[in-house]
């Protein structure tokens, strides 16, 4: 990370994101095997403390066997491609799990949540930046990543303003961590993109939002900060402010994953 992508880029959408206590915030280097016990290896991409703790949350009645099973099925997700597991983890998060369990009247079909988008205030989201993570051949350190109850849901790629195509670097960097570039290098970590959503490349000034499926030319910019007004985010907001107020706050981020 250069210092320019990180003091035009990368910390003013950190610091954008965490007003309001919208997004709560960790340096990925504290979540480390070696700096913490969030994580065993590099290797892990859920969060699987803080899954687990939102699990109980938005379902207070789950046992712990359910629980292991959720938590089971969910970290370690069986299917041949990428796509297919990114839609299996798309169905389980909008249309719930099944769990078998006696809640007092007989064991039968319980439906286990695992993100609340009745009530958004139920959920944790995290941004981390500096999160290395451990491919096949390498590791890759995305710049920004979005967890919402522990889970990836998003990843940011920010690029210095002052390099020749930022939006174009960082939209490569992008399909290069989802070993979608050259799958054949397999020069990312798949795994991190079992679970997205959202890849947004921000120059600050250019910011576009695609996802898994999207090439280059599908990367969009959103243009408008709604329900806020352009006015509220100051005079002439850049197009990074703008996706971060009308894209990334909790109401809206979730809503568009439910529902678009």
């Amino acid at each position: 990370m250069s210092q320019p992508e990180f003091l035009y880029v990368e910390k003013p959408a950190l610091d954008q994101l965490q007003e309001d206590k919208k997004w709560s915030y960790k340096d990925g280097r504290e979540l480390a095997p070696d700096n913490s016990d969030i994580r065993s290896s590099f290797k892990e991409v859920v969060l699987v403390q803080n899954f687990e703790q939102a699990i109980k949350q938005i379902n207070p009645w789950i046992n712990e066997e359910n629980l292991r099973k959720i938590v089971s099925d969910v970290t370690m997700i069986q299917t041949s491609t990428l796509i297919e597991a990114n839609q299996w983890f798309w169905e389980r998060i909008t249309q719930y799990f099944s769990v078998e369990q006696d809640l007092g009247r007989g064991r039968r079909g319980q439906t286990v949540k695992l993100i609340d988008f009745e009530n958004i205030q139920n959920n944790e989201f995290l941004c981390v930046n500096q999160f290395k993570i451990q491919g096949s051949i390498q590791n890759i350190i995305p710049d920004i990543i979005l967890f919402v109850n522990g889970l990836p849901l998003g990843v940011i790629e920010c690029k210095s303003p002052y390099i020749t195509d930022p939006m174009e670097a960082g939209i490569n960097q992008l399909l290069r961590y989802a070993n979608l570039r050259n799958p054949e290098n397999n020069e990312g970590c798949q795994k991190l993109f079992h679970y997205n959503q959202v890849m947004i490349s921000t120059h600050r000034d250019g910011a576009r939002v695609g996802t898994i499926s999207s090439s280059y030319e599908y990367y969009l910019e959103w243009k408008d900060p709604f329900p806020s007004a352009k006015s509220e985010l100051g005079d002439n907001p850049n197009s990074q402010e703008i996706i971060i107020e009308g894209f990334l706050k909790p109401k809206q981020f979730l809503d568009i994953i439910q529902n678009f």
